[in-house]
């Protein structure tokens, strides 16, 4: 048996495990099993608390996609997890470092059911001639290349909603580049950006945090915010010199013990 608690952080959806208080090994099939939207729990991510690694991290986060995959960073997940150990009282209702599989991420509580993050600032990658050239020949050409803890390609477009993403995603992740890549399709409006993404290991989700993130990070100017607007709700998005912040939801769905194998 296995106690959990399901969350979303602005549509996202989790499922989150303490190892703190108890161990809990989880194998492959196990977390398949659970992210079964039909026999199952269903997820777009499973998400272990862990003791730290390093001593100057309070916690340790581990991010499983629904087919079972690692993931290297989820920051709406992040924030769950900060609500997560705040209302068991698991660590004291203050600024929390967490370590994550790519990089630590500082969260902050809110007097509201939303949850900061503080990240490092997304960093642009190049392309390669040969990729350039693949996503030419798929009609993209406005495009980023972002590394946001995870890597995204991030696509402009008029068409965010129209657009056939999946069978994007399914041809680009064909490729060896791609295979562990975000896909994303965003719109300028005035002050805000709407957002679509397909998530590697996990399909298209209501939300995501480090797209948004990806995103934000070339749309945004010095001390003013950016509304990111996905399915799932809104996120908020301030440049603060060398970081990132983003504000978001982080709430509670329900909780049980999950009795299969």
């Amino acid at each position: 048996m296995l106690k959990f608690k399901k969350m979303h952080g602005n549509g996202n959806d989790f499922i989150i495990i303490e190892n703190l208080t108890q161990m809990h090994a989880l194998s492959k099939s196990q977390i398949i099993k659970m992210g079964d939207r039909k026999k199952g729990l269903g997820f777009d991510q499973l998400i272990t608390i862990n003791p730290p690694i390093n001593s100057q991290h309070d916690f340790y986060v581990k991010f499983y996609n629904s087919d079972s995959s690692e993931a290297d960073m989820c920051m709406n997940g992040v924030r769950s997890v900060g609500a997560f150990l705040w209302e068991a009282q698991l660590a004291p209702k203050k600024s929390l470092l967490l370590g994550t599989k790519s990089k630590p991420v500082l969260i902050k509580p809110t007097g509201s059911k939303k949850v900061k993050i503080i990240l490092d600032y997304p960093v642009q990658k190049e392309v390669s001639k040969a990729e350039a050239q693949f996503l030419g020949k798929c009609g993209l050409k406005k495009y980023k290349f972002i590394d946001a803890g995870n890597k995204h390609l991030i696509i402009e477009t008029k068409k965010v909603f129209s657009f056939d993403l999946d069978g994007l995603s399914l041809k680009l992740r064909k490729r060896n580049f791609f295979k562990d890549v975000n896909i994303s399709l965003f719109s300028k409006h005035s002050e805000k950006l709407e957002l679509r993404t397909n998530e590697a290991g996990a399909g298209e989700t209501l939300s995501c945090g480090s797209a948004s993130a990806a995103t934000a990070s070339f749309n945004i100017n010095d001390g003013l915010p950016v509304r990111i607007i996905s399915a799932g709700g809104q996120l908020s998005l301030r440049k603060i010199n060398d970081k990132l912040e983003m504000t978001g939801p982080a709430e509670f769905i329900c909780e049980g013990t999950w009795l299969k194998n």
